[in-house]
């Protein structure tokens, strides 16, 4: 039924020649827009899982390393003596190297720097310490050292989460309403081209609904052809910019590999696409006749 041939040439129209393109551009957005907030959310819910029950204490580089060594013993006594704290260990060197390394590099440069002492906490999430009174203590046992739960940065984190999802969702509204405005515009266009072919199919006898149905094929085909040509190219995009970001060894970007699930989320939006050219054709088709008539 779709491939049939039409009673109405609708193939020959020029004014529908840029509809599959245009459609693909919007798809295309779409999917980009949808797999930025699919990519954000997992790595915000596995980052809030890495540092769920984790603190992480600072202490302050010291010239001496002798004393370096005591201001650890120290507030490793502070910890251990804290309530709901349930194991420490205490980051050697290389280990931060590797933290900061993201931030400022590496090399040479980096083995010049007073790097500070970072303990790594285990808390019971269930009754985790007092930060506060905690970070009290640590700053009368060592002055300078302090504890961080990491909950700022997170914060920080869901809040560019949720920028970036209202700017996707806008972005898909927008393309929606392009899209639809597209196909009308196409649609009535269509229906002033072929005005005396469907004048004589009405005489013949054909319904409305039978010249809706005509264009809403049509329209189906194009936003089909458009929809999964946009599809592909997106999803070539997002693989390259996922390989990109693994050659890059750049810790501090989120992982840009998608699920099946993920992929099968993106692969409804030609679809969409498709489906909405369709109906929009259909319900144009019908709403101009009823006035025509």
């Amino acid at each position: 039924m779709l491939f049939r041939r039409s009673t109405l040439p609708l193939g020959r129209d020029s004014s529908a020649r840029f509809l599959p393109w245009l459609i693909a551009f919007m798809v295309f957005l779409a999917c980009l827009a949808l797999a930025a907030v699919l990519v954000v959310e997992r790595s915000i819910a596995r980052w809030d899982r890495g540092l769920s029950g984790q603190i992480t204490v600072q202490v302050p580089a010291a010239q001496d390393p002798t004393a370096g060594e005591a201001n650890v013993e120290a507030v490793l006594a502070v910890l251990t003596a804290t309530p709901g704290v349930r194991g420490v260990s205490v980051m050697n060197a290389d280990e931060v190297r590797r933290l900061l390394q993201p931030w400022i590099g590496g090399g040479a440069e980096v083995d010049e720097l007073p790097l500070p002492t970072l303990i790594a906490v285990s808390v019971d999430p269930a009754s985790p310490p007092d930060l506060d009174a905690l970070n009290q203590r640590l700053a009368e046992a060592v002055p300078g050292s302090f504890a961080d739960d990491h909950r700022r940065w997170l914060d920080d984190l869901l809040a560019l989460a949720g920028s970036v999802e209202i700017a996707a969702l806008a972005v898909m509204l927008l393309v929606s309403l392009t899209a639809v405005v597209a196909v009308i515009f196409v649609t009535r266009t269509g229906l002033e081209i072929h005005r005396q072919v469907i004048e004589l199919l009405h005489v013949m006898g054909a319904q409305d609904r039978y010249i809706a149905r005509e264009f809403q094929r049509h329209s189906l085909k194009l936003g089909l052809r458009g929809g999964l040509f946009g599809f592909a190219l997106a999803a070539a995009t997002l693989a390259a910019l996922g390989w990109l970001a693994r050659g890059s060894g750049a810790a501090l970007l989120p992982d840009l590999t998608l699920t099946p699930l993920d992929w099968a989320l993106l692969a409804i939006l030609p679809l969409a696409a498709a489906a909405t050219a369709m109906w929009t054709a259909r319900l144009t088709v019908l709403s101009t006749l009823v006035r025509l008539a």
